[in-house]
């Protein structure tokens, strides 16, 4: 597509890419399609490369190493891979693993800053940012990219709270899109209770995944969320600023409150100051999560075992359409009921 023309979608013929240095070739398996693609698509954002008119698409990837570079231990021809999206600058972060605390915003990403997507028979990655998967994984890792980001936010929060005695029991995931589903899977795992609330209606397959695995489902259209009582830990996942906002005083004291959307800026109508007198006195929390160093990736490749066994079937529950490369446009135009469209080449 042409980065900020809405419409320039179109399937092109492109050179293969050529490897270099520490670079591996891939040869792309599945290309999971979210959100972020479809505001790309409408010109919201993206950036294309230095010197390039057009931006390829695709950051949620499972791929098969065609050509590793010379030197790679632990990376080998026919090796399953999920690439990870973000490339480091030079910054403190950047240098020690952790890209997605970049201090400077100068680092690339693929589709949304500099670098184009691997929506493509093949791509180039360093192999310092490929994550092996395992073949028992093969039918579901490609979902391993939103994961991470879920992956992160709960970890953040675990790791925040070492500040103090907790032993959270109750969650609230505000989205049952892809990670607010997979979010949900997370503390499910981790022995919370946990209460997911959208738009669809109880019997939605979103709603009936959240019940599968012990989850309460709450249809927000039929029961507003301040009647829902008090949390330990909220994940905010909508980008609803509104709904951010009335969920903030559903905290109990010492809780954590996760923003993993991205809000539109709106003129504040609640009243400010109550809401940090809450936040002090309750000693709680709130803080933003966004992307996912490498750590996170591994991290959901185990958790993703611990599901599997737990939850038979579900993870693949979440692909509601899946079509070929020549249909490509079918997975960037989902229905309302639709989880996570594939494209599998």
């Amino acid at each position: 597509m042409i980065p900020g023309k809405a419409g320039s979608l179109s399937l092109i013929d492109v050179p293969r890419p050529v490897c270099s240095g520490r670079e591996a070739l891939l040869r792309t398996n599945k290309i999971g399609i979210c959100g972020t693609d479809l505001e790309i698509i409408q010109g919201a954002y993206g950036e294309a490369p230095l010197g390039s008119d057009y931006l390829i698409l695709g950051h949620e990837c499972l791929a098969t190493v065609e050509k590793p570079p010379t030197s790679s231990p632990g990376i080998k021809k026919g090796d399953l891979v999920v690439p990870t999206v973000r490339r480091p600058d030079g910054c403190l972060n950047c240098q020690n693993g952790e890209s997605d605390m970049c201090l400077t915003g100068q680092y690339r990403e693929y589709v949304i800053k500099g670098l184009n997507g691997v929506c493509s028979e093949y791509s180039v990655s360093d192999v310092n940012f490929l994550v092996p998967v395992p073949p028992e994984l093969s039918d579901v890792a490609v979902l391993l990219e939103p994961a991470s980001v879920a992956e992160k936010g709960v970890m953040q929060t675990f790791k925040i709270q070492e500040r103090m005695t907790w032993r959270p029991q109750s969650a609230l995931v505000l989205g049952t899109g892809p990670v607010g589903l997979l979010t949900t899977l997370l503390l499910r795992i981790r022995g919370l209770n946990v209460t997911a609330v959208a738009t669809r209606p109880k019997d939605s397959l979103k709603a009936r995944i959240v019940e599968k695995i012990g989850g309460n489902y709450v249809n927000a259209n039929e029961q507003p969320i301040t009647g829902l009582g008090k949390f330990d830990l909220i994940m905010e996942e909508t980008g609803v600023a509104s709904l951010a906002v009335q969920a903030q005083g559903l905290l109990n004291n010492n809780g954590v409150f996760c923003l993993l959307g991205i809000y539109r800026a709106n003129l504040a109508t609640q009243d400010i100051g109550h809401s940090y007198d809450d936040i002090v006195l309750g000693n709680k929390i709130t803080f933003g999560s966004v992307n996912a160093n490498k750590r996170y990736f591994v991290d959901g490749i185990q958790d993703f075992k611990t599901i599997q066994h737990r939850f038979p079937g579900v993870l693949k529950s979440l692909f509601t359409r899946m079509v070929g490369l020549a249909d490509y446009a079918k997975a960037y135009n989902p229905t309302k009921d639709d989880i996570k469209s594939v494209i599998a080449f």
